[in-house]
């Protein structure tokens, strides 16, 4: 993928990196009939209909300041700019550049560059930043990315600096999505709604690089899916799932440990389809459990009651095959008694759940060994467990 840009932006918002953030918020906020790449021409692109583009670097500063006047961040940004220029794979007429940075950070030089507008003022602007740098005791890091700065054709210069601002207003990255659905979202939910927004646009990006293409994502399109979501959220007595299938890779990585569960299934010779589809399930299962008790959206105690009646419906399950199918061997009554629970979908605290959840809270109970496929899993997992 010839041209990627690789940047990294560190600090957990909702459990996401501050690229999938800004990518969800320029989903969102963008004019319908543009795209939103990652990680395509910059950390995150909006491509407009008219040609134009936004190339935003996104820069997580919890410890330190990205717009400070020798910050690494802030001229590695602009000589890379420089750079995507000179490449020819951006038009600097039609470009608009922007570093946007959380927490609140501010700088002399980073704000005197977002106010020039005119080549007089960029003029000015560079004199002053050499006058600055000559006063220092010792060169600065960003040494480098300065002297690209200083080589790049005046014109050239003076036009990025043209087209550039530097945007540092939220202490929270969240908080400009929360007030672009607070309008549509119950307050209790707009956190839960947030996440599951981030989430999408990182796995329709991450979709697009599995597959080797560029992470170029319609507006309109994303828009459409997720009005879909926020429409089956808002249902009553229905719990989202905030959580992506695995990759079959990922899947796979789950099998290659072994757990519990997955020796469960080996014991009655479950097939590796299987298996892969139990891995993801189990997994999404988990991290929804935690979202939902995290968010409030589900009681204390509610798990528990609903784990029971799975073991209710397993052993009935289990009754029921061992008198019908007493002809046949252990594994093939396990495999059946496995076969009828994972296609039932038992509602929490009488809402609705994801297709994957039930079939996911199985494998999470026969993990911690509470239930079994086969009659007798229990000394046979014991036996597997012997050095």
């Amino acid at each position: 993928m010839a041209g990627i840009a690789k940047h990294t932006a560190p600090g957990p918002y909702l459990g996401f990196a501050l690229q999938p953030v800004r990518l969800c918020h320029h989903l969102l906020s963008a004019p319908p009939d543009s795209s939103v790449s990652l990680e395509m021409l910059d950390d995150v692109a909006v491509h407009y209909a008219d040609g134009t583009l936004l190339l935003e670097q996104c820069k997580s500063a919890l410890s330190h300041n990205a717009l400070s006047n020798w910050s690494e961040d802030l001229w590695k940004a602009l000589a890379n700019w420089l750079d995507l220029v000179a490449s020819g794979k951006v038009d600097i007429a039609k470009t608009s550049f922007q570093i946007y940075v959380t927490p609140q950070r501010a700088g002399t030089v980073s704000s005197a560059m977002h106010a020039a507008t005119e080549p007089l003022s960029v003029h000015a602007l560079v004199a002053e930043i050499k006058k600055k740098l000559k006063a220092l005791k010792q060169p600065p890091k960003c040494g480098a990315h300065l002297q690209k700065f200083f080589d790049a054709p005046e014109a050239r210069r003076d036009a990025l600096i043209g087209h550039f601002s530097a945007v540092s207003v939220d202490d929270d990255p969240i908080e400009p999505l929360r007030q672009l659905l607070a309008p549509a979202i119950p307050t209790a939910s707009v956190d839960v709604i947030c996440h599951s927004a981030i989430g999408l646009a990182q796995e329709w990006a991450n979709q697009r690089l599995r597959k080797r293409m560029h992470a170029e994502i319609s507006v309109a399109a994303f828009r459409k899916n997720f009005h879909a979501f926020v429409q089956r959220n808002n249902m009553p007595g229905y719990l989202p799932s905030f959580t992506a299938a695995l990759s079959p890779d990922d899947a796979k990585a789950v099998l290659s440990t072994r757990p519990v569960f997955i020796k469960q299934l080996q014991l009655i010779q479950a097939t590796e389809e299987q298996q892969l589809r139990a891995a993801s399930d189990f997994m999404r299962t988990s991290g929804d459990k935690a979202t939902w008790a995290d968010q409030g959206l589900v009681y204390d105690g509610s798990f528990d009651d609903w784990e029971a009646s799975l073991l209710r419906r397993h052993a009935a399950i289990q009754g029921e095959v061992r008198d019908i199918f007493s002809d046949k061997t252990k594994v093939i009554q396990g495999r059946t008694v496995y076969n009828r629970c994972s296609v039932l979908d038992v509602p929490l605290d009488s809402r609705a759940l994801p297709g994957h959840f039930t079939h996911g809270g199985f494998h999470d109970l026969a993990e911690r060994r509470l239930l079994g496929w086969h009659a007798d899993h229990t000394s046979l997992l014991d036996k597997k467990d012997e050095p």
